[in-house]
């Protein structure tokens, strides 16, 4: 058995063996959690592949995503035609030229997978020309029983990477996000503004649980965004510190950036939504939370029509809100649509949700609970939630649950008032939920503590925070209390999606290390026209990742500090939990 390697390693080394290691690396498995930045690795390593700097004995790269490989389920191929539907400019390559090839398959976002991967009841394929389903393909590949000396490389959340036999993985690598120092490092190369900075990374430090979700660059720029609305604009009130918090104030920023584009009506707070927004973000929420149930995060036209949206609507806001919903063209050059990380997808879904709760929506209830639901008190329904999201053999329903719990929350609650519509709370409702968060936690038959514990946080931190709150205005005279007002107005939102400067792409390189989930991106062309491919979609305004996030280019001075923890111990390929805690 090989030795546990616990030592940081660059991504453009992960096929590297270290010294005392005899065995080849072929098949290495990367986790991460959602918008850590394992798309960003993999586009950094095929970036310096493409421009001659690193792993110059690989002929091609192949990078397809699993969202994409979740089109043609149903579909019967080769591994050569696959090859060509997915890169077209691969049409002239040969069977025999990719038998005497040094490829490198790059299978990005395992979690997001629709496909069955059985490695066990499998037809056995060894012919590149040979037909047959796509998993059939994939498991023959990872196996070695097609193009035996190809590199394999998959990116997945913790909880999805079981689906990978531990004998078929050579290398177990972790993701683990920003340090300390490059998340000030970040928030300073954001913004040019030295005292809109400081005063950001001052609250990200009074809050944990904000802390620790920012060592996650997706986060550290949904906190960016919030927080420069906050504090340049006159906007009132609390500034956010729990995840929950954060992803409601940043779908009200994007609603109200929107507004603000099309001049639509008077100026309001951005807790007041218009009706036409509240109806277009209600069916988004259905939307979401639809396919999330289904696993799927890439939709049809036909699917958009299903929950009443049609592609006018949109557009709007894929063309003006981005950042949450967006238009793609892929394969077959049929238009799909996709929220812009999977996490704005999951936050939506668990806002749908809690509405159907709240407006007792029995029937969308029961179709997600089983007949054994029955309408009942909140901390009862999130049980039953809960248990619900225990039986996803990949995790996809954690996040889910954790927003969901958030918003149990009267201060989420009060922000969200427009979707939510009306609820109902009390401290006895919220301490039952925290007593049932403690008590599954004490569960030793439970795979998953570290979700329980995350959830208890934000629900304790937000609390902390609001009885602080409320203290400090009763203590504060009413002459005194109206300057504050007026220095909170002076803290705001309104500004749009802020433009990402060039020079930031050095703070973002996640540390390749420990920690659990993925992120999406483009997929490279092709071996010959991948650097230019990747250089054009890198230079869109969107935040690292992202799907169609900018990667780093090399006028951005990249350095290479991505680094991984490798694990290859097979103890631990068995258990992908206890990894996730070796730091």
């Amino acid at each position: 058995m090989d030795a546990l390697h616990d030592a940081p390693i660059r991504c453009q080394d992960i096929f590297k063996a270290f010294p005392d290691q005899q065995r080849p690396i072929r098949v290495v498995l990367t986790n991460g959690v959602a918008g850590v930045g394992k798309t960003f690795s993999v586009q950094k390593f095929t970036l310096d592949w493409a421009e001659g700097l690193e792993n110059q004995h690989v002929s091609v790269v192949v990078l397809l995503s699993f969202r994409e490989l979740n089109l043609i389920t149903d579909e019967q191929y080769s591994l050569l035609e696959l090859l060509h539907v997915f890169h077209p400019t691969l049409q002239k390559v040969t069977a025999e030229k990719l038998a005497v090839s040094q490829l490198l398959f790059i299978f990005d976002g395992l979690d997001e997978s629709r496909l069955s991967l059985d490695f066990t009841n499998r037809k056995l394929l060894s012919d590149v020309t040979q037909k047959s389903s796509v998993s059939q393909l994939l498991t023959n590949l990872i196996q070695g029983n097609l193009l035996p000396s190809a590199l394999v490389w998959i990116t997945s959340r913790p909880a999805a990477a079981n689906q990978i036999p531990p004998t078929c993985v050579d290398r177990l690598t972790e993701v683990r996000g920003f340090t300390d120092t490059q998340k000030e490092e970040y928030f300073r190369r954001r913004f040019s503004d030295e005292e809109l900075s400081s005063r950001i990374i001052s609250h990200m430090k009074t809050s944990r649980s904000l802390h620790i979700m920012c060592s996650i660059p997706v986060f550290c720029w949904i906190t960016a965004t919030v927080l420069e609305h906050m504090l340049t604009t006159e906007q009132r009130g609390e500034l956010p510190k729990t995840l929950t918090d954060m992803y409601s104030h940043f779908l009200l920023v994007q609603t109200k950036r929107k507004k603000n584009k099309y001049h639509e009506g008077h100026e309001t707070s951005p807790q007041e939504l218009t009706e036409a927004d509240r109806e277009v973000l209600l069916k988004l929420r259905r939307l979401a939370f639809e396919h999330l149930e289904k696993g799927n995060i890439m939709f049809y036209q036909e699917d958009l029509e299903q929950c009443g949206l049609d592609v006018t609507e949109a557009s709007v806001y894929s063309g003006v809100c981005t950042e949450i919903f967006k238009r793609e063209c892929v394969i077959f050059q049929k238009p799909v649509y996709c929220f812009v990380h999977l996490s704005i997808q999951e936050f939506l879904a668990a806002v749908y949700m809690f509405h159907c709760h709240t407006n007792r929506k029995s029937e969308v209830l029961e179709d997600f609970l089983g007949n054994k639901y029955k309408e009942s008190s909140l901390d009862d329904f999130l049980k039953q939630v809960m248990r619900k999201s225990l039986q996803s053999k990949n995790g996809h329903l954690d996040l889910f649950v954790r927003f969901l719990h958030g918003l149990c929350l009267e201060s989420n609650q009060r922000l969200l008032v427009g979707l939510l519509g009306q609820t109902e709370n009390s401290p006895e409702t919220i301490q039952r939920v925290i007593n049932n968060m403690k008590k599954k936690n004490s569960d030793e038959i439970f795979p998953n503590k570290k979700n329980i514990v995350q959830i208890v946080m934000d629900i304790q931190e937000s609390l902390t925070s609001e009885s602080r709150s409320q203290k400090e205005h009763s203590e504060i005279p009413p002459e005194r209390n109206c300057r504050k007002t007026q220095g909170q107005r002076s803290q705001s939102a309104g500004s749009s999606c802020p433009s990402v400067r060039s020079d930031r792409s050095k703070p973002e390189n996640p540390h390749f290390s420990a920690e659990p989930g993925p992120t999406r991106g483009q997929r490279s062309q092709s071996a010959g026209s991948s650097c230019p491919s990747v250089r054009s979609d890198m230079s869109k305004r969107e935040p690292p990742g992202f799907s169609g996030e900018p990667g780093p280019t090399r006028s951005e001075s990249c350095d290479d500090s991505f680094t991984c923890l490798c694990f290859l111990d097979k103890s631990d390929l068995k258990h992908p939990q206890i990894v996730t805690k070796i730091h």
